[in-house]
């Protein structure tokens, strides 16, 4: 299978935002003092670099032989909340909420755009998957939010 340009350079900017996005939660737990903001930060993260990590096999995988990979879901939980802190982000915390929330809502966009160009079962397989995380995403933000708003 020929290299398909347009969709090396949407995994390209898939990749670079999925690192943009692990920077920016990475640095949204060392900044902040609130193990529940912490713990939701690292969850995030993770997921994030899970992300980067798959898509980055995928761009070689197709770039070397024109193959997808596999790409079942991420395998680790957001770690159960210590119920005995209370939520109480401070306003920064909450600004990086907010930021998260709009990266995730354009991730998602973005996985929806590849899905519908792709003519690929394998590859829509793998790009609903990446969606549907950053649906969860959405999901855990919007509730922490929630709690502190």
């Amino acid at each position: 299978m020929p290299e398909d340009k347009p969709l090396m350079d949407a995994l390209m900017k898939a990749i670079e935002l999925e690192k943009e996005t692990f920077d920016l939660y990475t640095k949204a737990e060392q900044k902040t003092f609130n193990p529940e903001g912490k713990r939701i930060f690292r969850w995030l993260a993770k997921s994030e670099e899970t992300h980067y990590l798959k898509l980055t096999e995928l761009y070689t995988s197709l770039h070397e032989g024109g193959r997808w990979v596999f790409y079942g879901r991420n395998t680790f939980d957001l770690e159960p909340a210590d119920e005995s802190q209370r939520v109480g982000f401070e306003t920064n915390d909450l600004d990086a909420l907010k930021i998260a929330l709009e990266i995730e809502k354009r991730g998602l966009s973005y996985y929806e755009q590849l899905i519908e160009s792709s003519d690929d079962f394998e590859g829509s397989s793998m790009l609903k998957t990446l969606r549907d995380e950053e649906k969860e995403h959405i999901r855990i933000i919007s509730e922490k939010l929630a709690q502190i708003s």
